[in-house]
């Protein structure tokens, strides 16, 4: 497809349907990005383009693929969702009552990368208890 004038409203429209989808508030999406709710509704309502540097934080908390909104802006093409890594109702790997693991868990990131940073704390966590018994 090819770009045309009402790219950003196009663009909007699907950044909010996106959001609604995934039943986010655009208080939320502005918190996740580090903008504010006044911005998102000017995106969404196709009255501003996002940054490029702005375009991987939205994308992060609208579970989007990266470079997704750039090629939509420039090609007119749709907001690919970034595939799921994990069914939801898998049990998590990390100790949810932990609040490091916890928060780690819930980061933005694939499982995998999530699983790394949970093994890292516990590896961490267990050094520091060997060191306090020495």
């Amino acid at each position: 497809m090819k770009p045309s004038d009402d790219a950003p409203l196009r663009v909007g429209q699907q950044l909010s349907g996106r959001r609604e989808d995934l039943d986010l508030t655009q208080g939320a999406v502005a918190a996740e990005v580090g903008i504010t709710v006044t911005s998102v509704s000017s995106a969404e309502r196709g009255r501003a383009t996002i940054s490029r540097s702005k375009r991987p934080l939205w994308e992060r908390a609208l579970r989007l693929k990266p470079g997704t909104i750039s090629r939509a802006y420039r090609d007119g093409t749709d907001l690919e969702p970034a595939p799921e890594v994990e069914a939801q109702s898998e049990a998590p790997y990390a100790d949810l009552s932990d609040h490091l693991e916890r928060t780690a868990w819930e980061m933005p990131l694939s499982v995998e990368d999530r699983k790394l940073i949970v093994d890292m704390l516990r590896q961490a966590k267990a050094q520091g208890r060997s060191e306090r018994s020495a």
